[in-house]
């Protein structure tokens, strides 16, 4: 499903070579780099188990990527660069490898890669650049001014054009000067992102916060200068510290406002410096060159060359596995007399239908409540707690925390039967829930799994899970770190698809960072069980309103709202495999 071809063998490729040639031929090429780099400083950066990225004699960039099992030279240029034209560079760079060993990694020119890892190495080898709206920012190594406009621009010409730009009247560079290249100049996945459609609730438009930075007797912090028709716990807390719930808000707002000399939460004069210590804030708002910052900003980059390409038409093939939030003895979030668990059950049972009415994709649920999936004709939904987890054999939900586990342990057993029968690339995962927020937020937000939050082994025990099929087939799971940049990326993918779609049907949508890594609760952050142990790669957790909000909760208690819910979901499924309607 991503951008990364699987492994292939080219017709008349010859039989693998035995043992002895094999070694032979590592220690062949570990002897050219061994010569090659006596002579040249290297400097590496890692990008994956398989791939890394290197910086030679201050000049020249490769990436360093191990074959996939079984691949010849033509597919492994294909896969990293895009097509077979840099097989002969590639070939003659590795002195002309007869056939790829295993293990062993080989250098691709970095003018030659697909345009997502050419900004990976670059992210990664200089992780102090950074970007505005108008320009990149790039931190030399001490390269030339012709490296720089070769590596960021695509052509070496440029670097008249940079002179000018920058006030110099050399090419030459010294370490740590930064050099501006205009936004006009760049290659175009180098050029900052022109904002998106301006979610419901958001001025069109909108910039990100514009932050200073400082430090005091009580340590770093970061200036948000109020404008008019700010408020603190929006503006300041909910946007930049990612903090979302109401208890949390409020705790945040008071504490910032001590720290900033505020009185009147309720009376802050426009422009007015509100200082955020740096350990609130989100990586993205931090101060460029900051430790976490970098490591997000890098993480994000490897995970964003995870995009699908994968095309069904009319969803053919596709298995789309659908889980309501809660049920049964869990309602989820209650506001008002609305039980979360009932009315996500109803929207998930109406995109269910529109899937297997409009498209040929095989749909499953991971609950039901009753014998039948049968969705009621009525606004306010009457109260149910008869819902059960579709295990082998099912599971009642009496247990929330037993009820949420059993559900990855089904989602992932679905995955390997779908994968059994060649449809690997072909499954996704939607988990539908309706939030309880900060009464001022309205709108739909999309949790994705990130690189950091799923690492590890996890597992549970005990009777209620060896009892059930789907636990034995796969007891407990751990994901490789490609695996895991492949899941974010795309599930990034799927879900801005599918607000996209919110957008197009007027659906309010989150206003500060509608799709997240994280959920946060005091001083806790932690990734939902259902998409940090689940093996499908692109999975999300879609909150499709606000409770707390008043608006949002008498939507939520309309079929027209589910139905459009419903409508939209589809269209972001279709929208991520290639279909527009």
């Amino acid at each position: 499903m991503a951008r990364r071809i699987p492994a292939e063998r080219r017709r008349g490729d010859a039989a693998a070579p035995s043992t002895a040639s094999a070694l032979k031929g590592v220690v062949a090429l570990a002897a050219l780099f061994v010569a090659v780099e006596a002579r040249a400083a290297t400097e590496r950066a890692t990008l994956s188990a398989t791939e890394r990225a290197a910086l030679v004699d201050r000049s020249d960039l490769y990436l360093e990527a191990m074959p996939l099992s079984g691949e010849g030279l033509y597919a492994f240029s294909r896969r990293l660069t895009g097509d077979t034209a840099a097989v002969a560079a590639i070939s003659k760079l590795n002195r002309n490898p007869r056939k790829l060993l295993s293990g062993v990694r080989y250098r691709v020119p970095y003018e030659h890669l697909t345009a997502d890892r050419r900004l990976a190495v670059i992210r990664a080898l200089f992780p102090r650049d950074r970007t505005t709206a108008e320009a990149w920012i790039h931190r030399s190594r001490g390269e030339s001014l012709e490296r720089v406009a070769l590596w960021l621009t695509g052509s070496a010409t440029h670097a008249a054009a940079l002179r000018k730009v920058n006030g110099r009247t050399s090419d030459r560079v010294r370490e740590g000067e930064e050099i501006r290249v205009p936004r006009d100049l760049l290659l175009q996945d180098f050029r900052p992102r022109e904002p998106p459609p301006a979610p419901v609730g958001r001025a069109p438009g909108e910039e990100a916060p514009r932050l200073e930075y400082g430090e005091d007797g009580l340590g770093p912090f970061a200036i948000y200068r109020l404008r008019g028709g700010e408020a603190l716990y929006s503006a300041v807390v909910v946007r930049l510290t990612g903090r979302v719930h109401a208890e949390d808000v409020n705790a945040l707002a008071r504490e910032i406002a001590v720290r900033s000399g505020i009185v009147d939460v309720t009376d802050i004069p426009i422009g007015y410096p509100v200082k955020v210590p740096l350990d609130l804030l989100q990586p993205e708002f931090l101060p460029p060159g900051d430790p976490r910052r970098l490591e997000w900003e890098v993480e994000r980059a490897l995970a964003a060359t995870f995009k699908n390409e994968v095309k069904a038409r009319g969803l053919a093939g596709v298995t789309v596995i659908l889980d309501a939030g809660h049920g049964g003895a869990d309602v989820g979030a209650s506001m008002a007399g609305v039980w979360e668990s009932n009315y996500v059950y109803d929207t998930v049972l109406r995109i269910k239908r529109r899937l297997e009415n409009e498209t040929h994709a095989r749909v499953v649920t991971t609950t039901r409540d009753g014998d039948s999936f049968t969705i009621a004709d009525r606004d306010v939904l009457p109260f149910s707690r008869g819902h059960k987890v579709m295990t082998t054999p099912p599971y009642v939900i009496g247990d929330s925390v037993v009820g949420v586990h059993l559900r990855w342990y089904l989602a992932n057993s679905l995955y390997r039967k779908a994968a059994a029968e060649g449809g690997r690339d072909k499954v996704i995962f939607i988990s539908v829930h309706a939030d309880s927020l900060h009464p001022s937020i309205r709108g739909a937000t999309v949790y994705v799994p990130d690189v950091a939050g799923t690492a590890g082994t996890f597992g549970k025990g005990g009777s209620v899970f060896e009892s059930r099929k789907e636990y034995r087939d796969g007891p407990r799971v751990s994901f490789s770190l490609e695996s895991r940049q492949q899941a974010e990326g795309l599930s990034r993918d799927l879900a801005g698809r599918i607000l996209g779609s919110f957008r197009e049907a007027g659906l309010a949508i989150h206003p500060f960072q509608p799709i997240r890594d994280r959920i946060y609760r005091g001083k806790r952050a932690w990734v939902p069980a259902v998409l940090r142990y689940n093996a499908v790669p692109p999975r999300l957790l879609l909150e499709i309103c606000n409770l707390a909000n008043t608006e949002d909760r008498r939507l939520l208690q309309t079929r027209e709202f589910r139905e459009k819910v419903a409508a939209s979901v589809v269209d972001g499924v279709l929208a991520f495999f290639g279909e527009k309607r």
